[in-house]
């Protein structure tokens, strides 16, 4: 039976590794269920049939295509109730996960991976994984799940290839592409599947602390596992809220934020800061928005403006245009000098697009007092 979705839930559908099980990931969902925050997401935990090996003739260990194809169905069914969806992998299931995506997009169900809003990987062997090779390959020669974790593996090659040329890097859905952020995380120590392997030439890629299972083990909400989840799935569910309607700048029904001169010197808003999502959702559309180079532009000039002022701006980097926008005006926020970091961003989009309509439009938002 499906699971119970509704309007604001997200399914969290988590995929375990190589000779493992769905209860693994017991440390993140007993989190995500005691965070007050987090009461729009439920855990879909994916299970598998995989072992070392198969003793009896009347079964077989599934290859990855097999596996893939059952996560397919489990996404079609079990999740139908669900209009987002992410998807977070452990070690083998990240391949697995790949491997499904690349399987839909060749059967032409590019629009149907829209409800999937991201897809987040711990330390997935993407270069394989040179772990024991020679042991493996003696104990384990019959196993298919094996024979696709070794380094240069040609399938998982060939999938890596479909996933960044037309998912990763897609600019618009179409039947055969579908652009969907990936979130990579390596092991900090981990000697199974190295930092390298993990990050492989994904561009949103960093390290977290802790060994090839250690890294999906968080004992706090404090751990940087969990911490960064979090932050992902919160990310996650105001991105949507970024495209669920348009949005409108008539002056008639909603007056722009009051300002007032602070103690510094420096404009102060006296009122609620702008909403996030509305700014992110105006500033995305500007051109050359989605071009990392022009958003570091973008951060050089609001450092120029507030280095008077006050101490640097150093919002984190995100390589999908909306998570860095959302990090960019978050950042503002919390800003100590909040309207002039704002009206910064602001300015520095006004010089580099000064004639664009959402350049005017963020004008129109974010104004100076009178």
């Amino acid at each position: 039976m499906a699971s119970v979705g509704g309007p604001g839930r997200l399914g969290v559908v988590f995929v375990h590794g190589f000779n493992s099980s769905a209860t693994m990931w017991e440390p993140f969902t007993s989190l995500i269920d005691r965070d007050a925050e987090l009461n729009f997401v439920r855990p879909l935990p994916f299970s598998y049939d995989t072992r070392l090996w198969q003793a009896g003739p009347l079964r077989r260990v599934p290859d990855f295509d097999t596996v893939a194809d059952s996560l397919k169905e489990f996404l079609d069914t079990e999740t139908e109730g669900f209009d987002r969806l992410m998807l977070v992998c452990h070690s083998q299931g990240g391949l697995i996960g790949q491997r499904c995506l690349a399987r839909m997009l060749a059967e032409g169900r590019g629009k149907d991976l829209t409800r999937m809003r991201r897809v987040v990987l711990f330390a997935c062997p993407n270069n394989g994984s040179q772990f024991a090779l020679g042991l493996r390959r003696g104990l384990l020669r019959r196993n298919p799940q094996e024979r696709q974790l070794r380094p240069l593996d040609q399938q998982i090659t060939d999938t890596q290839r479909t996933i960044l040329r037309d998912i990763v890097n897609a600019r618009e859905v179409t039947s055969r592409a579908c652009p969907i952020p990936f979130s990579v995380y390596a092991g900090e120590t981990d000697n199974i599947v190295t930092p390298a392997s993990a990050r492989s030439v994904f561009p949103n890629a960093a390290v977290l602390p802790g060994d090839h299972s250690g890294i999906v083990r968080p004992t706090s909400r404090e751990h940087r596992s969990f911490s960064t989840l979090r932050r992902l799935m919160l990310t996650t569910a105001g991105a949507d809220l970024i495209t669920a309607e348009p949005i409108t700048t008539d002056s008639s029904t909603s007056e722009p934020p009051t300002l007032e001169p602070s103690t510094t010197g420096v404009p102060e808003f006296s009122g609620p800061f702008p909403d996030t999502v509305a700014v992110v959702r105006v500033a995305e559309r500007i051109p050359d928005m989605d071009d990392a180079d022009f958003r570091r532009q973008v951060i050089g000039l609001m450092r120029q403006a507030l280095a008077p002022q006050a101490a640097g701006f150093t919002p984190a980097f995100r390589a999908h245009p909306r998570d860095h926008l959302l990090e960019i005006v978050e950042r503002c926020q919390s800003h100590r000098m909040r309207a002039a970091a704002l009206a910064a961003f602001r300015d520095a989009v006004s010089v580099l697009r000064p004639d664009d309509s959402a350049t005017v439009e963020l004008r129109a938002m974010i104004r100076d007092p009178e």
